[in-house]
């Protein structure tokens, strides 16, 4: 009945998930003697991993068992139970042959406990690392959602600027070709200065042409793509369907409205810089 105890203990021990290896060795050093023939007299060393687990009572110079504990068919440590040599009885009569076997019966069992052991630790182990990456991903996909999101804002700008460029620099020459009191040769201009927009447009370069372009009426904006691109007054009149008294006074407005009418600089110069 005391070996079924001993063996059950070190079971119910194992059971207790919250017990590390070190503690669990411990307990099972104290359990192991309740079950040998003089309890009072025994004394137990566990030894796994380099490490030693021994009973309080322990003592080298005394009878003892060892048994040899196998983990995954290797030797992993070794469990030694002994008799202090004194008090009645031999140390022939001490050991008896029931104890060898319980003492193989317990390596057996502690060689399992160390495998599953292993195995939990190994388990536990790969858990956290998935809950390590699990974390990276989700940090991953936050950052990616983010890029997603400043992505989705650079596009709509895109399409917002795109569509105030055409309205501002190509709508308005198309719908002075759609006239039919417009010239030929103003016709042909217009169509020139259209493709020149578009390119430019494309490019992206009229969106940067002027700094301050929200500060400029559509009229002026539209003034300012046509300077830039090389038209002379009569020309742009003719395109637009003004005097050239009137474009004059838009110039004037735009060196104005640009900072620079008391400088001695090139509208259309000052434009291609920009």
């Amino acid at each position: 009945m005391k070996e079924l105890d001993c063996l059950y203990a070190i079971s119910s021990l194992f059971s207790h998930r919250s017990l590390s290896l070190e503690s669990l060795l411990r307990e099972i050093a104290t359990v192991i003697p309740r079950a040998w023939q003089y309890p009072e007299r025994t004394c137990v060393r566990i030894s796994h991993g380099g490490h030693e687990y021994r009973s309080k009572n322990y003592s080298s110079r005394s009878t003892s068992l060892t048994e040899t504990i196998v983990q995954k068919n290797r030797p992993c440590g070794f469990v030694e139970v002994a008799c202090l040599e004194e008090g009645p009885g031999s140390s022939k009569t001490v050991l008896l042959e029931d104890e060898k076997r319980l003492l193989k019966a317990i390596a057996e069992l502690l060689g399992s406990i160390f495998e599953k052991k292993e195995a939990e630790m190994s388990l536990k182990k790969t858990t956290c690392e998935l809950r390590r990456q699990t974390g990276e991903l989700a940090n991953k996909n936050i950052a990616l959602r983010e890029i997603i999101s400043q992505i989705e804002l650079e596009k709509k700008a895109l399409q917002d600027r795109l569509r105030t460029d055409i309205e501002l620099a190509v709508f308005p020459l198309l719908g002075r070709m759609l006239s039919s009191d417009l010239p030929p040769e103003a016709w042909k201009s217009c169509l020139s200065a259209v493709r020149q927009n578009l390119e430019e447009v494309i490019s992206s370069v009229g969106r940067n042409a002027v700094d301050n372009r929200a500060r400029l009426s559509p009229r002026e904006f539209e003034i300012c793509t046509l300077v830039r691109n090389g038209q002379p007054n009569k020309r742009i009149a003719e395109l637009m369907q003004i005097s050239p008294l009137t474009v004059e006074r838009h110039r004037h407005n735009i060196r104005k409205k640009l900072q620079i009418d008391n400088e001695k600089i090139n509208l259309a110069t000052f434009l291609r810089s920009r």
